[in-house]
């Protein structure tokens, strides 16, 4: 140990004699978590499990656990492949943990199957037992997707990393402190690395931050190689004695990065259209097409099997595929800086729930409790035809039916003369099938009316009112680029900038940047609050209802550079404008460049998927009564005496009771999965105005696709019954 490493060292332990916890804790950075932090191995664990998202921690506690139950070691090549994605996705997991939990997963699903097919369950058996098979595989992607959506994310952050790094640099050339700043302010995967980043180093895994910094990019090298290039115009500029050639290295790594991140939008619109038209063969037309001929086979087949296929294609096979064709299509798209998150306010958890008057108080429900009653009472309404079949009601709303249609013994009763009935499928009357009929076909549309209301109202409640809070970040995003560049031209006039909100918020008076910079103004002058603490105060502070990324990291830039005096800071707020502007006008020419797309996919979720499903739907119920009449026909006629070669040669359909309700759960699923993969191509990591639309499309779609299934239904079965009683 050298003279420095034993001074640190006993200097340390002087100071631990000292001081206690809370101001040993207090040494590691400012109020505001700004500057020279400690780094160290706690400081990235903390920040790791607090940025990890739930999902993550899930996996990570399914595979410890499985782990436990029994240690499963991959080979060497795959256990490498494991750890590169475990790595990357900051996953505290092992190879082994992976590998113990795609098998135990893989044979429980095979079990499963395996007992399902012992019931006589043949089909749905099988399926669950090759889906089995199948989740070996698939479950060991599971790393790799975690790596990929990771990255994704991170990719999102990039223009604000390269954003942070500069600024600070312009008035402190230490890149080990830039990149530390800039981990302390991005709040997800991006900032999460850079902490590793200083983790590594001051650990010795590096000898030096450029060393570790040029190793991490390696990553992104055949990714975004723009991010590569802006770095390393950075740590160029680290070697400059000029002061303004420095600033000239650091505005280009900017501009490199915006020009890069700009071009690559323009190569992802154009290969959208390819994958948009894809997305639609696969999740709309070619299962469109699947109804139609589904039903026909099992007229000449076993309609139990048939159905039994139907489920496990439309509830299990297809959603599956199409919701991860759309995850691929999320991950591949370009860094942006549109993330708007949560407003940080006291009633938050008020308004993401129902409010409910009772006795002259307000009490707050969860949102959960409406949504399942509302939804509880479609599902069990649509599970009626069902529940009077296990009583034998549905006998009495036979007769009932029977006798207001005047229908004599002995006659075959209309299709609305009769409630519902359960057809013998073998020939020797092994067991009966069903329910059959116009009325359990109609009653049906309420289990996906149910299973949408449940999640959409849930999900309008909880973020309804968010949205406005949503709507008004947006606006003031808009807003920014100018009140930034209005604000650096108060200071740079010699007005300090304390006042400068003030005067800011007049000029701009009935804007959204107005009442925000107006609010920042009353904590200064009438709270006493500095600047600092008029914008991020945990209660009063500015920013609270705006939680916008870009919003958020701007003041964090200009609140440093408020440090270091009104000269810097107001060069700093007028080189922001510039970039914000930037920043804004490449996110619209995506939205621009994507907004052919990304209409035909809200187009499918709104209108068109619900209206071709439903009007499929109701020419099965068509066929389902033409077939049905056609069996009894045959039968009767070979009954007669007249010929048996067609007795047993048509038989009944699906029922559309069954059939409807697997495709109306799939449209419902659908939707979601179109409205989700819109949303964030569209807006970025938004959660709230995704949460809401899928809930809103959700609740609006189903309920369009339902009024069309019961029209048709109708329509259909009185033209339908009309000309077969014209032929008898």
């Amino acid at each position: 140990m050298n003279d420095k490493e034993l001074f640190l060292k006993k200097f340390e332990q002087k100071l631990r004699d000292r001081l206690d916890d809370k101001a040993l804790s207090s040494l590691h950075g400012d109020a505001a978590g700004n500057l020279d932090g400690d780094y160290g191995s706690t400081d990235y664990e903390t920040f790791r499990s607090e940025r990890t998202p739930k999902a993550n921690s899930f996996y990570e506690n399914a595979c410890r656990i499985s782990g436990k139950l029994f240690n499963l070691e991959p080979d060497k090549k795959t256990a490498e492949k494991f750890q590169k994605s475990l790595f990357a996705a900051h996953l505290n997991c092992t190879p082994s943990g992976v590998m113990s939990f795609t098998v135990l997963s893989s044979m429980i699903l095979i079990i499963f199957g395996l007992f399902l097919f012992i019931l006589g369950q043949t089909i749905i058996g099988v399926g669950i037992l090759f889906l089995g098979v199948g989740a070996f595989f698939a479950f060991q992607t599971i790393p790799s997707l975690f790596e990929r959506r990771f990255r994704a994310k991170a990719n999102d952050e990039v223009i604000i990393g390269i954003f942070y790094i500069v600024a600070f640099m312009r008035f402190n050339s230490n890149l080990e402190l830039a990149i530390g700043f800039a981990a302390n302010y991005l709040s997800g995967p991006l900032g999460l690395d850079f902490k590793r980043i200083l983790w590594e180093v001051e650990n010795a895994t590096y000898p030096n931050i450029k060393q570790a910094m040029d190793h991490y990019l390696e990553s992104w090298r055949d990714e975004n190689l723009e991010f590569l290039e802006a770095i390393y115009l950075i740590e160029s500029s680290l070697f400059e004695g000029d002061n303004i050639r420095r600033i000239i290295l650091l505005d280009k790594s900017l501009d490199t990065i915006l020009q890069g991140s700009y071009e690559r939008m323009i190569h992802f619109a154009q290969e959208l259209n390819g994958k948009v038209a894809t997305f639609n063969m696969i999740g709309v037309v070619l299962p469109i097409l699947g109804l139609i001929i589904l039903p026909l086979a099992a007229s000449f087949g076993n309609p139990k099997t048939v159905w039994e296929i139907v489920f496990l294609l439309y509830n299990l096979l297809f959603p599956i595929g199409v919701g991860y064709f759309g995850f691929t299509i999320i991950f591949n798209r370009p860094g942006g800086v549109n993330s708007v998150k949560k407003p940080n306010i006291k009633n938050i958890e008020q308004l993401q729930k129902y409010p409910l008057k009772f006795m002259g108080k307000t009490i707050y429900l969860s949102p959960i409790y409406p949504s399942l009653f509302i939804g509880g009472i479609l599902i069990l309404i649509g599970l009626s035809p069902l529940i009077f079949h296990a009583i034998g009601f549905d006998l009495v709303l036979n007769d009932a039916l029977a006798s207001a249609f005047g229908v004599e013994e002995g006659d075959r009763p209309g299709p609305f003369a009769v409630f519902q009935n359960y057809e013998y499928i073998d020939q020797d009357g092994g067991y009966t099938y069903g329910p059959y009929g116009v009325y359990p076909g109609l009653l049906s549309l309420f289990l996906p009316l149910g299973v949408a209301y449940i999640f959409g109202t849930y999900l309008r409640t909880k973020y309804g009112r968010l949205l406005h809070m949503r709507d008004k970040t947006k606006k003031l995003e808009k807003e920014f680029a100018s009140a930034t560049f209005q604000l650096g031209n108060r200071i740079n006039e010699g007005i300090a900038s304390e006042l400068a909100f003030g005067a800011v918020a007049d000029t701009m008076r009935g804007t959204e940047t107005g009442k925000f910079f107006s609010e920042v103004d009353t904590n200064i002058k009438f709270n006493g609050m500095s600047v600092e603490a008029a914008i991020f105060d945990k209660d009063k502070g500015a920013i609270n209802e705006y939680q916008s990324e870009l919003i958020i990291s701007s003041m964090k830039i200009f609140v440093k550079a408020n440090e270091k005096g009104p000269e810097i800071s107001s060069k700093t707020l007028i080189d922001l404008s510039r970039y914000l502007s930037e920043i804004h006008s490449s996110s619209e020419r995506l939205k621009d460049l994507l907004s052919e797309s990304l209409g035909s996919m809200k187009g499918q979720a709104n209108y068109l998927a619900p209206l071709i499903s439903g009007v499929v739907v109701s020419i099965v119920s068509l066929v389902t009564m033409i077939m049905g009449s056609l069996s009894a026909a045959t039968d009767e006629l070979a009954a007669g005496g007249g010929t048996d070669s067609l007795s047993g040669f048509l038989g009944q359909s699906i029922p559309t009771y069954l059939f409807q309700g697997v495709v109306g759960l799939y449209i419902t699923a659908l939707v979601a999965i179109l409205i989700y993969v819109v949303t964030n191509l569209e807006n970025g990591n938004d959660t709230v105005f995704t949460m809401h639309s899928i809930g809103d499309t959700m609740i609006k779609a189903i309920t369009r696709y339902s009024f069309i299934v019961w029209a048709g239904i109708l329509l259909f079965t009185y033209v339908g019954s009309s000309v077969l009683g014209s032929l008898t």
